[in-house]
């Protein structure tokens, strides 16, 4: 195994190497293989296309998906309160670039470490919030909590295939572009 010093720290005016041990073995994930499923036990832990979702969280534990056109209305009757409400409590204002265009989309406010929201919910967020990983509000330690109106790019997500396979957020953002 290599020591190797990763990067320089200033810590209360003084400066400290932090080391970390890199296996010599260990080249990290290959290019076809998803990054939630490293560090699980054995191929057979794995889920296949055919199984889909199987809600076991690992995404749900990362990033929460956008919503289509018309399906906060529907996970706010789900959960039994008004879409506005829904919005101010519990989403946030995600936005992407399409063809010159900026669009907007509703997408579950991700929560912190200490279980609170990292983002104010019925606020416009900016590029750091599809960045950084955070737990999707809906997500209950065992599932999704609205798994009956989650968002469409949730519904059409497997984490068994290839990344392309899956739904992007420039697909969903040509849905809200034509109102779909």
């Amino acid at each position: 195994m290599t020591a190797k010093p990763v990067q320089q720290l200033r810590i209360h005016g003084r400066e400290e190497t932090q080391v970390r041990v890199i296996p010599e073995s260990v080249d990290g994930p290959s290019e076809d293989e998803n990054p939630y499923w490293l560090g699980e036990d054995g191929d057979a832990a794995l889920p296949t296309p055919e199984q889909g979702c199987i809600q076991r969280g690992l995404c749900c534990k990362s990033s929460p998906g956008w919503y289509a056109p018309g399906e906060v209305e529907k996970a706010a009757e789900l959960l039994g309160i008004a879409p506005d409400v829904l919005v101010r409590s519990k989403l946030v204002v995600d936005r992407i670039e399409v063809d010159g265009q900026i669009v907007h989309v509703f997408a579950p406010v991700k929560l912190d470490r200490f279980g609170k929201p990292a983002f104010a919910p019925g606020k416009v967020v900016d590029e750091l919030y599809r960045m950084l990983k955070g737990t999707c509000v809906f997500f209950d330690g065992k599932g999704c909590g609205i798994y009956a109106a989650r968002p469409l790019e949730c519904a059409r997500y497997l984490c068994s295939q290839p990344a392309e396979r899956n739904l992007s957020h420039h697909e969903l953002a040509q849905m809200w572009l034509q109102g779909q």
